[in-house]
């Protein structure tokens, strides 16, 4: 069989082009590949860096939820404390006036039961505040209410569980009193925490700044010898007369609990 020489050198020279054409086309793919990423470098930049944002991004608001949560917990853990503190305090502070109240048993001649200031009313202030004992506590009216040791009201009201204090800063409040144990007059209320001593007697020219002022006797209601206060100041008034002042030896604000004389003691 005779070879073809003619077709074989065709051959050859095609096998030789193509092999040529694929080298030289594999430089310009690659060329052109170049060329391509570097023109779409800054797309791919832009796209892994708002990418790499949108990660942080996300992180961040997952990172600004659990420290939300957790600063949410820390706050609910603090004000627990807190109020577990205060209500401490305020525990150690009743039951300090309530020791206080109780050591005066030993110097009383009166039997008394302790009670607690439930409601008052600004406007009320100087007036009337309501207590947590009632008729179903043996409460009755006209009990003498007492603040420590010193004089505040008497039971106006009562009712099953609460009862109603008039204080004797009421403005038709009148108290019989002494000032210095021999002068003998009346304590009248003013709706303030200033009361007015009015002597009926000739012996108040001898009062001065400082006279103890106490409870007479004179009265179906008050017992003799309960404090009431002193005289913090002496007003003239017309001609010759004068006006005793006895300021509250308390801030009103403070009552939190009262004393209610029940009956003497033995």
């Amino acid at each position: 069989m005779k070879i073809d020489k003619n077709k074989t050198t065709k051959t050859g020279y095609f096998i030789v082009i193509l092999a040529i054409i694929v080298f030289f086309s594999r430089d310009i793919f690659i060329y052109t590949l170049n060329k391509i990423e570097v023109f779409l470098f800054p797309i791919q930049e832009k796209i892994y860096s708002f990418g790499k944002k949108a990660k942080e991004g996300t992180e961040n608001v997952l990172n600004y939820k659990e420290l939300l949560a957790e600063n949410l917990k820390m706050k609910e853990i603090i004000n627990e404390k807190s109020l577990v503190e205060e209500k401490n305090l305020k525990l150690e502070e009743e039951n300090k006036r309530l020791r206080e109240l109780l050591n005066l048993k030993g110097s009383f001649q009166f039997n008394f039961r302790v009670a607690k200031v439930s409601f008052r009313q600004t406007r009320e202030l100087y007036e009337s505040f309501t207590i947590n004992l009632g008729s179903k506590d043996g409460i009755t009216k006209n009990l003498p209410v007492l603040y420590k040791d010193i004089l505040i009201g008497r039971v106006e009201k009562v009712m099953e569980k609460y009862s109603l204090v008039q204080m004797i800063t009421f403005q038709d409040s009148i108290v019989s009193a002494t000032a210095n144990g021999d002068v003998l007059g009346v304590i009248k209320g003013n709706r303030s925490e200033e009361l007015t001593f009015e002597p009926i007697s000739m012996h108040e020219a001898q009062l001065t700044v400082g006279s103890k002022i106490y409870t007479s006797g004179v009265s179906d209601i008050y017992p003799k010898g309960i404090y009431l206060g002193e005289i913090t100041d002496i007003k003239k008034k017309y001609g010759n007369n004068v006006e005793y002042i006895v300021k509250l030896p308390f801030d009103i604000m403070d009552i939190n609990e009262v004393i209610l004389l029940t009956e003497e003691g033995e």
